[in-house]
């Protein structure tokens, strides 16, 4: 007779609805869990009810509610989501493992423009990565960042990306004779986000391809007489984007993961995204997309070369076809699975 699976208590600010990718990603961990066997309990912002506040006061909380929430749930395993936009722990809430899933790092954070104050929220950050049992990086870049900043034992740290329904993403893709000249951006007019790169170099890109457009999905715009537009999409809508686009952008600055990179090659259309941690682990330069420093010129040169060069396009088309396994959510599921394990 087989071991009984063990129990997952997910402690996370973001689930549902989600209010970005972190929130996208605990909940496709949820459903992938829930699908080989295993009971999950989440315990996030809705379950608080809080009436106002982000992660922080989220993490606040904690204090007064996670040990009761355990008691109740009585969870094999507790998996707190931490990092930027997570949740941070001063004290262990429980006896049972404890699993930490590293988005990327507040040290990282803290280096950005603006994002100084950051800083101060180190030491509650290396406090919770200490509790930890065992710690699952989104990407080696933050496991090394995880490593070296926080001086954690290596041992400790997996890097398992995060996984999706890449069959979904897939099925949305089209040749290039289905794809009109349009280039996709996901994401909140953010200096992380780099949307002022992004603005900047488009300027250049409609100069030199003014039949292309540019599609801000989630990005409010006030100007209308350019080739913008602002949408907010389903699931379907947005892959339906995706796979019918002739590129995306990411022009982050700094990202833990990059899903909308992920899907987008899982969609077969290539990426053009900045050179920095995160996104490098994702977007393989010359095979699935293009790697641009930040700086809006060379941004735009990358995105000129994907939107007019037809055999650069279908070269780097078929370089993610080849690459979009890697995300499948059943891999992913199966390595937690393998942490899970390790961890009784």
């Amino acid at each position: 007779m087989s071991a009984p699976k063990p129990s997952i208590g997910f402690v996370t600010w973001d689930f549902c609805p989600p209010m970005g990718g972190m929130g996208r990603h605990v909940r496709s961990l949820e459903v992938g869990l829930r699908r080989a066997g295993h009971a999950v309990a989440v315990l996030s912002r809705s379950t608080l009810r809080l009436p106002f506040g982000r992660n922080l006061l989220f993490s606040l909380l904690l204090g007064r509610t996670l040990r009761r929430w355990i008691a109740d749930v009585r969870p094999d395993i507790v998996h707190v989501h931490t990092g930027p936009g997570g949740v941070l722990l001063l004290r262990r809430p429980s006896l049972c493992p404890l699993v930490v899933t590293a988005n990327h790092t507040y040290c990282d954070q803290s280096r950005l423009r603006g994002q100084w104050w950051k800083k101060f929220l180190v030491p509650w950050e290396r406090r919770t990565y200490q509790l930890a049992d065992s710690i699952v990086c989104l990407s080696q870049d933050t496991a090394d960042s995880v490593a070296r900043a926080y001086g954690i034992d290596t041992n400790k740290l997996t890097v398992i990306p995060c996984g999706f329904d890449v069959s979904f993403f897939a099925s949305f893709d089209r040749p290039l004779a289905a794809r009109v000249r349009t280039c996709v951006f996901v994401g909140r007019p953010d200096f992380r986000k780099g949307s002022d790169l992004l603005l900047e170099a488009w300027k250049i890109v409609e100069r030199r391809v003014p039949t292309a457009r540019l599609h801000l999905v989630g990005f409010p715009i006030r100007d209308t007489s350019s080739m913008l537009s602002s949408v907010s999409l389903s699931d379907q809508e947005l892959a339906t984007l995706l796979g019918t686009s002739r590129t995306v952008v990411c022009p982050s600055r700094l990202e833990g993961f990059g899903l909308v990179a992920a899907e987008s090659i899982a969609a077969g259309t290539p990426v053009v995204a900045t050179n920095v941690l995160g996104l490098r682990s994702v977007v393989s330069d010359q095979k699935t997309g293009l790697l641009a420093e930040l700086d809006p010129r060379d941004l735009a040169r990358k995105l000129i070369a994907i939107l007019t060069d037809d055999v650069l396009w279908e070269q780097l088309h078929r370089g993610c076809r080849q690459d979009r396994d890697r995300f499948d959510t059943r891999i992913e599921i199966d390595r937690y699975r393998e942490v899970y394990a390790s961890m009784r």
